[in-house]
């Protein structure tokens, strides 16, 4: 069903077809638009002055000219149920601090540079001309990162600055001219960063004489910076080109893949079987091969990582304005009283380890593949619904948290690389150990408080989500779209990484199965947080887990919920965070997130009915369990 009201707001560099890529894909599926956007950028207003004349639906299109500071306020108005954001990552970080709690989601779509990555059996020529395509055209969107084979490197930057010699530079109006100006801003924002990269060592070439009558800046070709510069880490902006050597295809994918960024590609290389092992591993929302800047509204056209992961063109820009079917309106859950400073500090309790032996056996910590004490060395104690003691589980802190990320990434490429035949049948094989426990999962439910009847059903039903995940993943593939004139286009869904979840207090183990399936499914290695009333039947699973999953697959952390969320949230190698708990909590979460802009799931304090298939295995859960790559395979001559 369609998501409502969309805020979109621009920034003032944002193109105008772009805007037109997202507000036409709402409106397709029902949704009304209102957009803010900067005073400088009068085209919007007629758009929405011909929006209203043309039918008996006024108001479907709303546009404000304001500065960015309406953007928070836009976002608070009632009935908003997204909020989606195109410009620079330092606002997008800011406005997802800004907005936690007031909207039910932010689509981010940020920063605007690209990668070109060309190999030594590339056409050099046609690479050139793709270079001065992606970075100097009007259709290029910002700064472009350049890697090239060493074997082709002084070749490549020899005629890479002879095409410099031969550009064209004046009024962005004048048909004759190839690169215009795009104002003081932009200006300013490129002279900055050629500034301090000659004052780390770069070698700077510019070509062309720069024109007295407007903010223009030359294009620029930067080259000779140091690894460790800071300006290898920071976004390059328009219309600046970076470029760096590299030896071997392991090197550069370790170079591209070690920013932050995480926009679009391309690959040049006249070896297929080279530029589809490099596609592959880029890890980047669209990747192109002997082509640059390809665009199509059929396909997809997104990020990951701090470029944001929102969508636009195809199914998955549909999807972005779209809710599963029988979920409720998103209503904000903002707490003005919420300190973020102290939310999840107050350190875990101490109490004193339980006992090794009698009728409440202690529980560690599962990470790495088995279980293992807690580095605080303490414990808390669970009591069944009758105040009895059920066991003791560990009390896990910030440390066994960075224990638990770096077993989950130590796992990572392993578990990535399996085939979903693989991952089916460890699926189900889990389904057949959880199986096996019935009796006593059903007996750890039983005296929780859930009613026999309930409990068995409970059981029952993680037992044939195991299992149903297994044949969806066993049917998992990419699918293969032709783009019109452009030729075809693998449409992939990449695992994300290292997923954080935090359970919620209700159905204790079915929860915990449901969230846990579709991300294994999908090949993410999991740090995940059990219900915190009711967590030993998610550890007696972990018992199977030790003996059927690879070390560091499924990593599970016991103790206070908000303590651990808290480093969760926090954490810069977590790629991805749901969060099942309190409005506070999932207020909390979208604001600590902030810091590598992770993509993040929260309930804001809302239960969900994980017992009805929608809600508990339904296509949201498949869709935010991996991300998509757009991978444009070469055509013609």
């Amino acid at each position: 069903m369609r998501t409502g009201v969309i805020g979109l707001i621009l920034s003032p560099t944002f193109p105008f077809l772009d805007m037109m890529w997202r507000i036409c894909p709402a409106l397709a599926v029902g949704c009304t638009v209102v957009v803010l956007v900067p005073p400088a950028s009068p085209t919007p207003l007629l758009l929405a002055q011909l929006a209203g004349e043309l039918g008996p639906f006024p108001g479907i299109l709303n546009v404000i000219s304001g500065p960015a500071s309406l953007g928070p306020v836009l976002a608070a108005q009632p009935g908003v149920q997204k909020v989606a954001f195109c410009g620079a990552i330092k606002e997008g970080r800011a406005l997802r601090r800004t907005l936690a709690g007031w909207v039910p989601e932010l689509g981010l779509a940020l920063g605007a540079e690209s990668l070109l990555l060309l190999t030594e059996v590339a056409d050099v020529d046609s690479a050139v001309e793709g270079i001065v395509d992606a970075a100097w055209s009007d259709r290029s969107p910002g700064g472009l990162r350049l890697l090239i084979q060493e074997a082709v490197w002084d070749e490549t930057m020899r005629r890479l600055q002879e095409r410099m010699g031969r550009l064209r530079c004046g009024h962005g109006l004048d048909g004759a001219v190839d690169m215009g100006a795009r104002g003081a801003a932009a200006r300013d924002l490129a002279q900055r960063y050629v500034s301090e990269a000659q004052s780390q060592g770069a070698q700077v070439f510019q070509a062309g004489s720069e024109p007295s009558d407007s903010p223009f800046f030359l294009p620029t070709l930067v080259s000779d910076l140091p690894p460790a510069s800071p300006c290898t880490q920071a976004e390059v902006p328009w219309p600046l080109v970076v470029a760096s050597p590299f030896r071997t295809a392991k090197e550069a994918l370790a170079v591209a893949n070690g920013t932050p960024r995480g926009g679009s590609a391309s690959v040049w290389s006249e070896r297929l079987g080279q530029a589809l092992e490099l596609a592959y591993g880029l890890q980047v929302g669209t990747v192109w091969i002997n082509a640059h800047g390809l665009r199509d509204p059929a396909v997809p056209t997104g990020g990951c990582k701090e470029s944001g992961s929102s969508w636009h063109g195809g199914q998955d820009g549909l999807y972005e304005y779209l809710r599963p079917s029988g979920t409720p309106a998103w209503i904000p859950c903002l707490s003005k009283t919420l300190n973020y400073d102290a939310f999840g500090l107050a350190p875990p309790s101490t109490l004193p380890a339980g006992p090794e032996t009698g009728p409440a056996p202690p529980y560690g910590l599962f990470v790495g593949g088995r279980f293992q004490a807690p580095g605080a060395r303490s414990s808390r104690p669970i009591r069944d619904s009758q105040g009895s003691l059920q066991g003791y589980v560990a009390e896990g802190g910030a440390k066994d948290i960075r224990g638990a990320v770096e077993a989950a990434h130590q796992a990572a490429p392993g578990w990535m690389s399996q085939s979903p035949a693989a991952r089916a049948a460890l699926l189900w094989a889990l389904a057949a150990a959880l199986q096996r426990r019935e009796p006593n999962l059903v007996s750890r439910l039983e005296r929780h408080g859930v009613e026999l009847k309930v409990a068995k059903a409970e059981v029952e039903l993680s037992v044939k989500r195991l299992r149903a995940w297994g044949a969806r993943v066993q049917a998992q593939g990419c699918a293969l779209q032709v783009a019109e004139l452009r030729g075809p286009v693998l449409r992939l869904r990449e695992p994300l990484g290292v997923l954080a979840i935090v359970c919620p207090d209700e159905w204790p183990l079915l929860a915990f199965v449901s969230l846990l399936a579709p991300a294994l499914a999908h090949g993410n290695t999991v740090v995940l947080v059990p219900s915190g009333a009711c967590p030993i039947p998610a550890l007696e699973v972990c018992q199977e887990m030790a003996t059927l999953l690879p070390a560091g697959l499924v990593n599970v952390v016991t103790g206070d919920r908000d303590h651990l969320t808290r480093c969760l949230a926090l954490h810069q190698d977590i790629q991805a965070l749901w969060y099942f708990g309190s409005a506070q909590g999932s207020q909390f979460v979208e604001w600590a997130s902030a810091g590598n802009l992770k993509p993040v799931w929260v309930n804001r304090g809302c239960p969900r009915a994980w017992d009805q298939e929608a809600e508990g295995a339904g296509p949201e859960l498949e869709r935010r369990a991996a991300r998509t790559k757009a991978l444009w395979l070469p055509m013609g001559d």
